[in-house]
């Protein structure tokens, strides 16, 4: 809430306040069986409640300056002394104004009565109007300080979980050129030209890395397009053996999944897959909507989990699961499993559906 809304709020309050003091004080005079009193009734009462707005700028300092839990001789001493201080401003402000509306609007002259006595007897009225402002604004800034403390708390948490995610993905990073490089190393001999060519590749890949290394998110259809170009590296070595298979569904190239996260889904199913059947091995990677949800599917065709084997995630793996937990919690799934109606793995990843800002 701004500064002139809480403003607006406060003078709100003392207008009905002071509405409220009208009508009863009104009523009273008709119940004694007094008339025409409504204007003297409007005059006092309004003045009473619009010059009692000064209490608050004096309670707003001291709740600051004398926060609820210090010495509570000190906290109540200046409360007291402020109290003293408001009635006398007040009262002064209330014979100030109405003696000069009185004037104004020709209704003679205003009798206040002795100020002596008077200032004494308002005080044990504004001694409440001062309390119940102070204790309000009590309650309102433990109000505020309790909601900026759970506002700091949440953005700690989140830095906390993107400098995690941050740091897995940066994992990734020395895991994927080393094995690029060992890739690269065991044709350098055997075909000096294959080994250029996925050198040329890789740093076109690392360049496409750096740019989007500030980003923990990109779209799809980028994802996509770093992950075709991650196989032209591999494939330069296994030629035709090797086979890429990119579909996504219309209308989700925009959704947003964690940068990287197809490389090492792509790069376990080459390491792990042999060269596949005699056909090579063929990599399927589809991406579609699921409700909600964003379906992920990385399949290949090579030879599989072994039957019974208890299965030992690598770094890539391992690595991807524990930022989809750090990201999305709960509302991520991913598993790793045999195909089931033909030879190779299937890697199955579900993730909150949400695009990119600005995206249609």
């Amino acid at each position: 809430m701004s500064r002139r809304q809480q403003w607006m709020l406060w003078f709100g309050l003392f207008t009905a306040i002071g509405l409220a003091f009208v009508s009863y004080r009104y009523l009273d005079d008709l119940a004694r069986g007094y008339r025409d009193t409504f204007e003297v009734r409007f005059i006092e009462e309004m003045t009473g409640a619009y010059t009692a707005i000064v209490v608050i700028p004096l309670a707003r300092f001291l709740t600051r300056r004398f926060p609820w839990g210090r010495a509570w001789f000190a906290l109540f001493a200046a409360h007291v002394g402020t109290a003293i201080v408001f009635s006398t401003i007040h009262t002064s402000l209330m014979a100030l104004t109405r003696r000069e509306i009185f004037a104004a609007l020709h209704l003679g002259p205003y009798d206040y009565g002795t100020m002596a006595y008077r200032y004494p007897m308002e005080f044990s009225h504004d001694l409440i109007v001062y309390g119940v402002v102070a204790g309000f604004m009590y309650v309102w800034n433990r109000m505020r300080e309790e909601q900026r403390a759970a506002l700091d708390a949440a953005r700690l948490r989140a830095e906390l979980v993107e400098t995690r995610l941050a740091n897995l993905r940066l994992q990734l990073h020395p895991h994927f050129l080393f094995n690029s490089l060992n890739a690269i190393s065991a044709v350098m001999y055997e075909d000096p030209r294959a080994a250029d060519t996925m050198l040329v590749r890789l740093s076109d890949y690392l360049r496409m890395t750096l740019d989007a290394s500030d980003r923990l998110e990109t779209e799809v259809e980028d994802e996509l397009r770093m992950t075709s170009s991650y196989v032209d590296i591999m494939r330069a070595r296994f030629e035709q053996r090797l086979r890429l298979r990119l579909s996504c569904e219309p209308g989700v190239e925009h959704a947003l999944v964690p940068s990287m996260l197809l490389q090492p889904l792509v790069e376990n199913a080459i390491l792990h897959g042999g060269t596949g059947s005699g056909d090579g091995l063929g990599i399927d990677v589809e991406i579609r909507r699921d409700g909600e949800h964003l379906a992920i599917v990385v399949s290949d065709s090579g030879a599989g989990l072994p039957a019974g084997a208890l299965m030992v995630e690598g770094r890539g793996l391992g690595a991807t699961r524990s930022r989809l937990e750090q990201r999305y919690g709960d509302a991520a799934q991913f598993g790793i499993a045999n195909r089931i109606d033909s030879p190779g793995t299937r890697v199955d990843v579900r993730l909150p559906l949400h695009a990119a800002p600005g995206a249609a």
